[in-house]
């Protein structure tokens, strides 16, 4: 057994001395890894939060997981534009004076209520009235301010509808461009497998297509996270991301699909 000396001038065979400088050189590369994976870090979607004045820290921590998996990218280059949005609440406006009124499909009045809220109706599409009702954005029209919104069965539909008669589902709906991406479409998300909710529960990276909207053409997808305060805390779980890989034909995700 051929015997080396180290620089402690202690003995040691030949063969640990080898397997030693591959420990320390895959330990350099597991550092280098980590640095890239720092420096890989993008800046979140932060467009709806200037608007509410609402200040950002900056954060960055490595999710160290192996996002290939499950399906077939829908394009070439893969990467498609993430944004969010959610079921808007009349309570959150409580401290601004009534200025507008939602009007049903009918042009009958559904209730009056702060001009901001309405205006948030209409960007985010659905909303919660302050008696429990759900309200649902249906477009312009001539009555009144010139917008309508319908009332919503809130057994079908408690968390508001989207494209058609399709229920918006927590954490798995989105909103496209439905000449890109079929409605009732599964999707694989890798970005957001391993996710940790608001409530505890891990994310599978499985939504449907089940909702569509007026500023979203092309590669653009918004995920439904239901509250403004869920989209702060996945502003911080998804780490910055602004980018994603949606995939088609995932079996995993097979279960979201239309019966």
């Amino acid at each position: 057994m051929d015997l080396d000396s180290n620089p402690q001038g202690t003995l040691w065979p030949s063969r640990w001395r080898a397997a030693a400088l591959r420990a320390r050189a895959a330990v350099l590369l597991a550092g280098l890894a980590v640095l890239v994976g720092l420096a890989a870090t993008a800046a979140g979607d932060t467009s709806k939060l200037g608007k509410e004045d609402v200040p950002l820290q900056a954060k960055a921590v490595l999710r160290g997981k192996n996002k290939l998996c499950c399906g077939y990218p829908l394009v070439a280059d893969q990467q498609w534009a993430l944004r969010f949005y959610w079921l808007t609440r009349e309570s959150d406006y409580d401290d601004m004076a009534p200025g507008s009124v939602p009007r049903g499909g009918a042009c009958r009045m559904t209730g009056r209520v702060p001009e901001r809220y309405a205006c948030s109706l209409k960007l985010e599409g659905s909303g919660l009235m302050r008696d429990d009702r759900i309200v649902n954005y249906t477009g312009s029209c001539k009555f009144g301010y010139g917008t309508c919104f319908e009332q919503l069965d809130v057994t079908d539909f408690p968390f508001g509808r989207g494209a058609g008669q399709r229920p918006l589902i927590p954490f798995k709906s989105v909103a496209v461009d439905p000449r890109v991406i079929r409605l009732g479409e599964p999707l694989y998300i890798p970005e957001f497998d391993g996710m940790v909710l608001p409530d505890g529960s891990i994310h599978d990276g499985c939504v449907r297509a089940d909702d569509t909207g007026g500023g979203i053409k092309g590669r653009k997808m918004d995920f439904f996270v239901v509250t403004y305060g869920n989209f702060r805390v996945l502003l911080d779980e998804l780490l910055g991301v602004t980018w994603i890989t949606p995939q088609v034909e995932a079996p995993r995700c097979a279960y979201l699909r239309d019966r």
